[in-house]
């Protein structure tokens, strides 16, 4: 097993850190702390915050993006939001943490100009894969939706990063799986109407 380096434990702290508590939640002592470092070894890594944020929404971006490109193996619409659903779901596990971007989110204004671009890349990104899905199911079962593809995937993102922070709120994954089930019924095949 490789041991991490200094640089590689502050990110994954940091990570951890703006899940919980959100970029203002926490100070570079906090950090220090978890590591064993002093404040100074910090900005020896990450000169200001601000560095040390955006490498780590860079690091959390890079990471969900590769679990976005695996859906791509996936050959059904349905599989794929079935596969995207299961990441969130894993991720909302962890009870005292949020999806990192939409903690940054309730953030924007605090954040740096390069992070805030980094978040609304994030979000386009989950829009833009949410659209593929839903376009594919429309080709798929030959169906209709009840807006276009592309501003469905905003309202269906929207909620789900919602449903998230409701997840850490009440303590349970209801609302989740609520936003989730109306995800799978609009890439599913239309349930035939009764005569």
């Amino acid at each position: 097993m490789k041991t991490q380096s200094v640089r590689e434990q502050l990110l994954e702290h940091t990570l951890v850190l703006i899940r919980r508590r959100g970029v203002n939640g926490f100070s570079y002592r906090d950090l220090a702390e978890l590591v064993g470092v002093k404040t100074s070894s910090i900005h020896y890594y990450f000169p200001s915050k601000d560095d040390l944020v955006l490498e780590a929404v860079t690091e959390y971006s890079a990471r969900v993006m590769e679990r976005l490109r695996e859906l791509d193996r996936l050959p059904t619409a349905q599989d794929q939001a079935r596969a995207y659903l299961q990441n969130l779901r894993a991720a909302a596990c962890h009870g005292d943490q949020i999806c990192l971007v939409g903690m940054l989110s309730t953030e924007v204004l605090s954040l740096s100009p390069a992070t805030q671009a980094v978040v609304r890349d994030f979000f386009r990104l989950h829009e833009e894969r949410l659209a593929q899905m839903l376009e594919q199911a429309v080709r798929e079962h030959a169906r209709s939706l009840p807006a276009a593809p592309h501003e469905l995937a905003q309202v269906i993102y929207a909620a789900l990063q919602n449903a998230l922070v409701s997840n850490r709120l009440f303590g349970s994954a209801e609302r989740l799986d609520a936003v989730g089930q109306l995800l799978m019924d609009y890439v599913s095949a239309p349930m035939a109407r009764a005569a």
